[in-house]
């Protein structure tokens, strides 16, 4: 991006764009379509369908006529993301459409781009999970979980009173 001095009206930035031919052309399009879809639209997709965080679970329904929005979770999205520039096949597309170097950017840049954001995914995860550790610790201690406190099932019950009946055999 050039800087230029203009005296006394400050400093004159320019920023150099492509011609409007570039932008009517199906080969733009193309390649930017088949950068956003392992880039974007697909981790952004199953990031907001499955979640690996358990804080991110849409919370209980106060009214039962809205639908929960399932949250984006970023570790999903980066490993999606990691995984789909790991597969996408630009060689197999490039040979098929009349696009030369339709991967722009190259396989290093594309998983080395990926890796780096799914380092920051991991990062993010590994700081909240005592936190979220500590909260499941004390809603189980609240139920009674930890302590074995909680009410038997009626299998539970059958469970445990066969387990008794075996005990009493093998003193006898």
């Amino acid at each position: 991006m050039p800087v230029t001095p203009r005296g006394d009206a400050g400093t004159l930035v320019s920023v150099p764009y492509p011609p409007w031919s570039t932008f009517q052309s199906h080969a733009f399009w193309q390649a930017l379509l088949h950068w956003a879809i392992p880039t974007l639209i697909t981790p952004a997709f199953i990031g907001c369908i499955i979640s690996f965080n358990p804080t991110n679970a849409p919370p209980p329904k106060s009214n039962p006529t809205e639908t929960p929005i399932a949250p984006f979770d970023p570790l999903t999205a980066s490993i999606i993301r990691l995984a789909a520039q790991v597969s996408y096949p630009y060689a197999t597309l490039a040979a098929r459409t009349d696009v030369a170097d339709l991967d722009v950017l190259g396989y290093n840049w594309r998983i080395l781009s990926a890796s780096v954001g799914l380092a920051f995914s991991f990062a993010e995860a590994i700081s909240g999970a005592p936190q979220v550790f500590a909260k499941t610790l004390v809603r189980q201690q609240r139920l009674g979980i930890l302590n074995g406190e909680r009410e038997a099932t009626p299998n539970r019950r059958v469970i445990m009173a066969e387990e008794e009946e075996h005990a009493e055999v093998e003193i006898d």
